[in-house]
C-alpha cells in the first residue's frame, strides 16, 4: 500500500514450512521504497481452542497455535484510514490445509499516521467460530465508528471479497464465486468492466462490479504460466500491465504491457535472478513468487510508478520499482556521467539488483560520483545493468576496490543486444 506519503509492506512468517505454526503477519514501512523500517509484528501468533476439531477430522488442538494466511493484506477505507488485514487458518498435523474452509477467521486492525496500530478485531469468523470462543472482539462491538463503517466497505465490496475466498467458508454468500479459483485482483476497463485475474493466469470479466461473472475463468491467450500467481494493475500512464512467471516454474518474474488491457504484446524481465535456497519445509518453490502490487484504493505512489513485491524462494521479501512507461530500448546515445546528475536520480536509466546485503548505490570517490556495488552475502550479489544502443565504441572507466569484494572479481560485460 502507498498511504500517508509511505509504502507499507506485509508478509506472513511461520517458523520452519508454509503451513508450520505459529504463524505471524508482520509489517514495514518506507518513504522511498528504498530504504525499510525494522519488521514489526502487526498480527502476532493466536492459540487455538483447546480441544477444537476440525469438520470430519479427528486431530485435536491441544496448545495448538494457528498458521497465517492471506491474499488481500490492505484495505484503505473511504475515510483515508489504513487497516492491515490477516486471516487465521489452522493446520494441526502435516498435511492439513489451513484453505479448507475450516479455519478460524480474518481480522483486522488500523495502522495509523504515526506508526502506531489500533486494536486487533475479527473482521468476519468461519463457522466455528464466533464472538465467544475466540480472543479478539467482533469488529461491531469496538465504538470506533470510523473502523465500523471500513468493515462494512470491505464486506460489501466483491471484488474485495473475491479475495478471501480460499479461507473464508465455502459457501459464504458474499462471496461472488465460490470455485477454487486462487488468489484473484483484477482492474477496471475504460468501459467499467472488471478484468479478474486468478492463479495459473486464468481470466474472466466481469460487466457489473465483480458481482457476477458470466464466463469461467480460463486461461488468458498466449499466456504461459504454472502454478503460480499473476498480477495485474492499470499504470499512471493509462495502459495496463501484468506480472508473472511465464514458465512451468516459479521462476523468472516478467511483465508484460497492453495498450488496451485486453491484448498484450510484449515479455521483459523484472528479476531473472534466483538465490540459493537456505532453509529447508514444506512446499518450498525456487524463485520470485506471489507477485503483488497496489490495488486500486491503496494509493498511488508519488513518483507515478509501478512497485510490486514479492518473495524468493519463499525467503526473502523483494520490492521491485518499475518505471512507468515501460521503455524496452533506447534510442538515444548514453553518455552518464553522474557528477553532472541531480543526487538520486543517476540510476533512473538503470536496471539494478540490490539485495540488503549487496547494495547497489552513487558515492562520491574524490571529485566524481560513482556507481558502487557491495557485497557481504554469501549466497547473493550485486548487479548493474545499463542498456544502450547498437555502438561501434563503447567507453566504460570503474575502479575495483579488492578489500570490500567478497568473491574477489569483478565481471565488465558489454551486450550488443540488437
Amino acid at each position: 500500500a502507498y498511504w500517508n506519503n509511505q509504502f507499507y509492506l506485509e508478509y506472513l512468517s511461520n517458523p520452519v514450512g508454509e503451513h508450520v505454526a505459529p504463524g505471524q503477519t508482520l509489517l514495514q514501512i518506507s518513504k522511498n521504497g528504498y530504504q525499510w523500517t525494522e519488521p514489526v509484528v502487526i498480527f502476532p501468533p493466536y492459540k487455538i481452542p483447546d480441544g477444537f476439531v476440525k469438520e470430519g477430522k479427528k486431530d485435536i488442538a491441544r496448545n495448538s497455535f494457528a498458521v497465517m494466511h492471506q491474499r488481500i493484506g490492505f484495505y484503505t477505507s473511504k475515510a483515508n484510514k489504513l487497516y492491515a488485514l490477516g486471516y487465521y487458518g489452522i493446520c494441526l498435523v502435516k498435511g492439513d490445509d489451513p484453505n479448507d474452509g475450516n479455519g478460524i477467521g480474518r481480522v483486522i486492525r488500523e495502522i495509523k499516521t504515526d506508526g502506531s496500530f489500533g486494536p486487533i478485531f475479527f473482521l468476519r469468523y468461519n463457522h466455528s467460530f464466533n464472538e465467544k470462543n475466540t480472543s479478539y472482539p467482533f469488529y461491531k462491538s469496538s465504538g470506533d465508528a470510523a473502523l465500523i463503517s471500513a468493515c462494512e466497505e470491505f464486506l460489501s465490496n466483491p471484488l474485495l471479497m473475491m479475495q478471501t475466498v480460499e479461507e473464508g467458508d465455502r459457501n459464504d454468500p458474499l462471496i461472488p464465486l465460490q470455485k477454487d479459483f486462487k488468489a484473484f485482483n483484477y482492474y477496471r476497463l475504460p468501459n467499467k468492466n472488471i478484468v479478474g485475474l486468478w492463479k495459473y493466469a486464468l481470466t474472466s470479466i466481469s460487466k457489473d462490479g465483480g458481482k457476477t461473472w458470466p464466463m469461467n475463468p480460463t486461461r488468458a491467450p498466449g499466456f504461459v504460466n504454472a502454478n503460480a500467481k499473476i498480477w495485474g494493475q492499470q499504470t499512471s500512464d493509462g495502459k495496463y500491465a501484468t506480472v508473472y512467471n511465464p514458465s512451468e516454474f516459479r521462476w523468472p518474474l516478467a511483465l508484460s504491457v497492453s495498450d488496451n488491457g485486453l491484448k498484450y504484446k510484449n515479455l521483459l524481465l523484472v528479476n531473472g535472478e534466483i538465490t540459493s535456497m537456505r532453509y529447508g519445509g514444506a512446499y518450498k518453490s525456487y524463485g520470485p513468487q506471489y507477485v503483488r502490487g497496489i490495488q486500486e484504493m491503496d494509493g498511488k505512489p508519488a513518483d507515478r510508478n509501478m512497485w510490486v513485491t514479492y518473495s524468493m524462494n519463499k525467503e526473502d521479501i523483494w520490492i521491485s520499482k518499475i518505471p512507468v512507461p515501460v521503455r524496452d530500448k533506447v534510442t538515444k546515445e548514453v553518455n552518464d556521467d553522474f557528477s553532472k546528475m541531480p543526487d538520486g536520480r543517476e540510476l533512473n536509466d538503470w536496471n539494478i539488483y540490490s539485495p540488503l546485503w549487496c547494495k547497489v548505490g552513487v558515492e562520491q570517490y574524490k571529485d566524481q560520483k560513482a556507481i558502487t556495488l557491495k557485497d557481504s552475502d554469501p549466497f547473493d550479489y550485486a548487479k548493474a545493468e545499463r542498456v544502450f544502443p547498437v555502438a561501434k565504441k563503447v567507453e566504460v572507466t570503474f575502479r575495483l576496490s579488492t578489500a570490500q569484494t567478497t568473491h574477489g572479481q569483478l565481471e565488465i560485460e558489454l551486450a550488443d543486444r540488437r
